[in-house]
């Protein structure tokens, strides 16, 4: 076993503010070399927490934008003068799963899904010592798949049917992918069917597709299956439905045969729009039922359009049948579950594999996170194995609470303005079995990002009245205080205005500021720093941003500690140590 204190290099994918690679830092063994990240206020974070190095962002030859689609990470190697096997990767590529179960989404299947063959790409070019990739907890459900595509190179070939028989020719696995009958769309409209049936066989393009298009009508439509009668008051939503109907009006209709069922759509659609603004509609029902057929109809072209762009292949004709009281569009395609096409695809490239969801509070950080990871490392430098991701901690300090993570905070008034990003930091008291991990690293008595909110007064009517009756969430409001903003309030999630309970480790940490959550002990939101805090953030990684950005990056991110207790992991299998072990920090 070597007790050298060399690094090794770290490349690190959607990063995000760079929780995850954190981690992997903290354990004094990695250092990050290179990171993948599209998003500006999180490269802003990642940048000025890694020495205000503008270069170790990876950007495509000649591009100023991280867009992993066109980086060749051969070449990025060649250029560090760097081994693939002196490197590890980490990351976690957006997976929103097959949405054909939920189309208002406008897509077959979440285009972020390619961010994972993406993953994998990487995987293939770089050849790391190890890998870890974090994901959702529901990953491994039947909700996220791959479809069999044509092999037309790029990132495509990492779906072909044949580069699938050669996984499991060299691996000796069964096959995994199998025949899918794809339900496009169900229509209750049958006088619609000739015009359907043309657009099957058709290649018109959709009317609407740009997204901010697709957007609107989504509010609407989910404005009109509310109680309330849907009403229209602001200048910027006039302007919008305005845009929608002049969009729809100048969609060229020439090359119909069905012009005129096309036609009564059209007019449909354009008539409840128009009677929005002109506050003459009186039915959200009628409303609703007018407009089904426009968003089936564009919704059908979409997926025809998405289905070739996408080249995904169709094993034999789109099919449209009248089943009961429905006329449905369906394909026949070929499908797959994402983890097992990576397990498989690992071991093809010659990986030992774990896979399992992780909890965050089994491993100090103070938050219930789970997250779904896959560890991945070359067979030849398994010395202590098997491939195994962790287990939780035998610790009586676990788990470790909110009180653990803010408590100390409590005693310093949040600043409403970004500007104010320094605070003097002078607890004495409430010294919690996290404070001083927190603290490690900060060379002055200072405290970064404690900023929160400053509420509307409805929004602290609410925090006061949850904080005088011990209330837990938006459902603990009396009706007056729930009813005033939100016309059915039984759909509320119960994470909204979420009061913390200071004896439990958090909930999943979102965007906690669009969310409302609420200190355990004062009627305020909870600033950037304890949502920091409770992602297992030390003092001394800055958020860079507006305060939304700023939240955002945090509810996105992956806690340090569980990233960090993966590394330790990682680093026992391949024969190495870390500075300090992650079950040593608390003793």
């Amino acid at each position: 076993m070597s007790n050298t204190v060399s690094k090794f290099k770290l490349i690190d994918l959607f990063a995000g503010a760079g929780g995850l690679s954190n981690g992997f830092e903290q354990t004094g063994r990695f250092e990050v070399i290179g990171a993948v990240e599209i998003n500006k206020e999180a490269i802003e974070t990642y940048v000025y927490n890694h020495s205000n190095n503008e270069n170790i962002i990876i950007k495509p030859e000649g591009s100023k934008i991280s867009d992993i689609t066109k980086i060749d990470f051969k070449q990025f190697l060649d250029s560090k003068n760097i081994l693939g096997e002196e490197t590890v990767v980490t990351g976690g590529p957006p997976c929103q799963g097959f949405s054909n179960a939920n189309r208002q989404k406008n897509h077959l299947i979440s285009g972020n899904n390619q961010l994972v063959k993406e993953f994998a790409r990487a995987i293939d070019e770089i050849r790391p010592i190890a890998f870890l990739m974090e994901n959702v907890k529901t990953m491994n459900s039947v909700k996220h798949k791959f479809f069999v595509t044509e092999n037309c190179g790029g990132i495509y070939g990492y779906s072909s049917e044949e580069h699938l028989n050669k996984i499991i020719e060299v691996s000796n696995q069964n096959i995994f992918w199998e025949m899918e009958e794809l339900t496009l769309i169900e229509s209750k409209n049958h006088d619609l069917e000739p015009l359907i049936k043309e657009l099957v066989t058709s290649k018109i393009n959709p009317v609407l597709f740009k997204e901010r298009h697709l957007s609107k009508m989504r509010t609407i439509i989910r404005n009109l299956k509310k109680k309330n009668l849907y009403t229209i008051e602001k200048i910027n939503e006039i302007g919008d439905i305005k845009e929608l109907i002049t969009e729809i009006n100048k969609y060229d209709k020439s090359n119909f045969k069905e012009v005129e069922l096309f036609n009564d759509v059209i007019l449909n659609t354009t008539e409840v729009l128009q009677a929005l603004i002109d506050h003459k509609h009186d039915s959200n029902e009628n409303s609703l039922s007018k407009l089904s057929d426009f968003i089936n109809i564009n919704q059908l072209l979409r997926y025809l359009l998405e289905l070739k762009n996408e080249k995904i292949i169709c094993f034999g004709e789109i099919k449209v049948s009248s089943i009961s009281e429905e006329i449905r569009v369906s394909v026949q395609v070929k499908s797959y579950n994402i983890v097992q096409y990576l397990d498989a695809f690992f071991k093809y490239l010659g990986y030992d594999i774990d896979s399992k969801v992780m909890v965050a509070s089994d491993f100090f950080a103070p938050q219930n996170r789970e997250r779904f990871m896959i560890l991945g490392v070359k067979k030849e430098k398994v010395y202590n194995g098997p491939v195994q991701l962790p287990v939780k901690y035998d610790s009586d300090q676990l788990p470790f609470t909110v009180f653990d993570a803010i408590k100390d905070l409590e005693e310093i008034t949040p600043k409403k303005d970004i500007k104010d990003n320094r605070l003097p930091y002078s607890v004495t008291s409430h010294t919690t079995r996290m404070k001083k991990y927190y603290r490690l690293g900060m060379n002055e008595n200072i405290i970064y990002n404690h900023i929160n909110t400053d509420s509307e007064p409805l929004s602290k009517q609410r925090f006061e009245a949850l904080k005088q009756s011990g209330g837990k969430n938006f459902h603990s409001l009396s009706d007056e205080l729930k009813e005033i903003s939100y016309t059915d309030s039984s759909r509320t999630q119960n994470t909204v205005y979420l009061r913390l309970n200071y004896n439990e480790p958090s909930p999943t940490v979102i965007n906690v500021r669009k969310s409302m959550w609420q200190h355990p002990e004062k009627p305020e939101a909870l600033s950037i720093r304890e949502a920091a805090r409770l992602q297992s953030f030390k003092d001394n990684y800055v958020f860079i941003g507006t305060k939304d950005k700023q939240y955002q990056q945090i509810g996105n991110a992956v806690p340090p500690l569980l990233a960090r207790a993966v590394a330790d992991q990682m680093l026992k299998i391949i024969g190495e140590n870390p500075v300090k072990k992650l079950s040593e920090e608390f003793n």
